[in-house]
């Protein structure tokens, strides 16, 4: 956080005060808050304050009736906060359970029900802070405080829902996208996406992608169900997917063989990635492709397409993660894991996805996508993405190569399913 160590001990030290001794003073509780989740937005620059300019500024709290969210019934409230009422009141108790064993309180002295809600509608909608603050009868403040904390536990909680198959459900993932392509073998679908926030203050050129917005640049792998397989959020806008893929942990344990697939399975992606054993992308459409090429590249796009929906589900779903309003690259990169977390929070619990709007155009047509491909592929391929140097390097990158050779291999025996 932009805070410095003592600044914020000291901040906490007075947050907990407040919440126990239940001052009167509500302005300056109210303060106090907004000024922290002020600096956790990266709201504020040189040290201004809430009441810069503004003497006789005072939040007034407005009266609601928040019973009356906990009466609201479906379909309506699935419509507002996105859960069904079942599958909410299962995460309440979810995530309560999760704040007292990983040791973020020590009670909950009050239900967090309401406080999940002003989360909830904050990701799905693009409403300022201030708004739900008047929309639940709270300071801005308060809702900046359980926002920051909530995402940040669901963040640390995604290793509960974002997990690798494992054998047993390879084997289904790999029927049901044979029965559906023609294709054996994959187990899930490879791709990034862009997820934009505003401007950040340091190194802001770094985050501006091909589109000229400020983004960070996402990669996840799916299944033949949209959930989310793997998840490697918080690299800059201005890198292309493949450099990404080198610098995730995936792909260094699919590289040295950690056991995460057998020799007949792999992943697909589009012709951004370059070819290993355990990812097979389509062949280049330079016109010269065969008719069997043609075939395989047309199998291979439908079930890639998959993870497109999986992007337009969840962007559907949580609007803010078409553009987050925060200079906090950290925090940011909370919200967008959170919205994943939830997103196969509701798969797993059975829940149906809405659509994304048409308006919206998320899903990019094919020669958008041929056109970012070709950008790409034109970048550097130098595989030292965190790696050592030295000897270390140098096996790594022999691992490197001969995982491409194995790849050319494995897609050229599937090529012959098509002739």
């Amino acid at each position: 956080m932009d805070l410095d160590e003592v600044a914020y001990g000291n901040a906490i030290e007075m947050l907990e005060q407040v919440l126990i001794e239940e001052y009167e003073n509500d302005r300056a509780i109210g303060l106090l808050l907004g000024r922290m989740g002020a600096n956790i937005m990266g709201m504020l620059e040189d040290g201004c304050d809430l009441e810069e300019n503004q003497e006789n500024f005072n939040w007034e709290r407005v009266e609601v009736n928040v019973d009356e969210y906990r009466r609201m019934g479906d379909p309506s409230f699935k419509r507002h906060f996105r859960l069904s009422k079942p599958t909410y009141e299962k995460l309440v108790l979810t995530l309560a359970e999760y704040l007292l064993e990983s040791g973020r309180v020590l009670r909950i002295r009050s239900s967090i029900d309401i406080p999940l809600l002003m989360v909830l509608w904050i990701m799905a909608n693009p409403d300022t802070f201030r708004s739900v603050a008047l929309r639940f009868g709270v300071l801005p403040g308060v809702v900046h405080f359980h926002y920051a904390y909530i995402i940040e536990a669901l963040r640390e909680m995604g290793s509960m829902y974002i997990r690798w198959p494992n054998e047993q459900e390879r084997q289904g993932i790999k029927a049901r996208f044979e029965a559906y392509s023609g294709l054996p073998g994959i187990v899930g679908v490879l791709d990034g996406t862009y997820q934009n926030v505003t401007a950040p203050k340091v190194q802001k050129d770094r985050f501006r992608n091909r589109h000229h917005t400020y983004a960070f640049n996402t990669m996840a792998v799916c299944d033949d169900n949209l959930l989310i397989r793997d998840l490697y959020v918080g690299e800059v806008g201005s890198m292309h997917d493949q450099r990404v893929f080198r610098r995730s942990p995936l792909y260094q344990k699919l590289v040295r063989r950690e056991g995460l697939l057998q020799p007949d399975e792999h992943i697909i992606g589009d012709s951004a990635y370059q070819i290993m054993d355990s990812v097979l992308p389509p062949f280049r459409n330079v016109g010269n492709l065969t008719a069997a090429q043609r075939a395989y590249n047309y199998a291979l796009c439908k079930c890639r397409a998959r993870i497109e929906h999986a992007f337009g589900k969840a962007f559907g779903q949580w609007r803010r993660m078409k553009m987050l309003h925060s200079c906090n690259i950290e925090l940011a990169v909370d919200h967008f894991t959170a919205s994943y977390v939830l997103h196969n929070f509701m798969i797993l619990n059975g829940e149906k996805l809405i659509d994304l709007d048409p308006d919206d155009g998320f899903i990019p047509d094919e020669e958008d996508l041929a056109d970012r491909n070709e950008e790409e592929e034109e970048e550097d391929d130098d595989d030292d993405d965190g790696q050592e140097g030295g000897a270390a390097n140098a096996n790594f990158a022999h691992l490197v190569r001969q995982a491409h050779r194995a790849g050319v291999l494995k897609r050229t025996q599937l090529l012959q399913l098509f002739m």
